[in-house]
């Protein structure tokens, strides 16, 4: 049994059922279903006759909810009913963490490392605020592009000297 969900078109559902070739059907149904159980929509009676390979559209909701299910009812003959759920792929990932559905794994393999004293003057010398107490000189003037950067960022230069 093979179910598959392809694509949306005009407010329908376009999915893929390909039965088991040994079961004789008198029809079936699909429909989608939420997590919880709950019709996403109504579902759609197909009748025998429909061929070996069925291509359907199923109303249902714009965007599918994760662990919505595609639910296939067989009805053979007599009375033999088979009935297949294909839960739609989860999100994953950073799509799953932007929806809300899963927490993002952070692994990070930096390894800090401490500055020397010549990196540590020459960052002291672009910005004055990095030196220590001890070797502190007022910030008298600022770069052109420093102000720049300050006027961009909507602070007063004024305020910072």
């Amino acid at each position: 049994m093979l179910v598959e969900v392809q694509d949306r078109v005009e407010g329908r559902w376009r999915i893929r059922v390909v039965p088991p070739p040994e079961m004789a059907l008198r029809g079936f149904t699909v429909g989608l279903v939420g997590e919880d159980g709950v019709p996403l929509g109504p579902a759609v009676v197909a009748a025998q006759d429909a061929g070996p390979d069925w291509l359907l559209e199923v109303r249902g909701p714009c965007t599918l909810p994760p662990g919505a299910i595609v639910r296939v009812v067989l009805h053979g003959d007599g009375r033999d009913v088979m009935i297949f759920d294909t839960v739609v792929a989860r999100r994953t990932g950073l799509h799953a963490w932007l929806s809300a559905n899963a927490q993002l794994p952070l692994v990070s393999r930096a390894e800090f490392e401490a500055l020397d004293s010549g990196a540590r003057k020459r960052l002291a010398a672009r910005w004055c605020w990095l030196q220590p107490e001890a070797e502190a000189v007022a910030c008298s003037s600022l770069t052109a592009e420093a102000q720049d950067l300050l006027s961009e960022m909507g602070v007063d230069v004024d305020d910072v000297r």
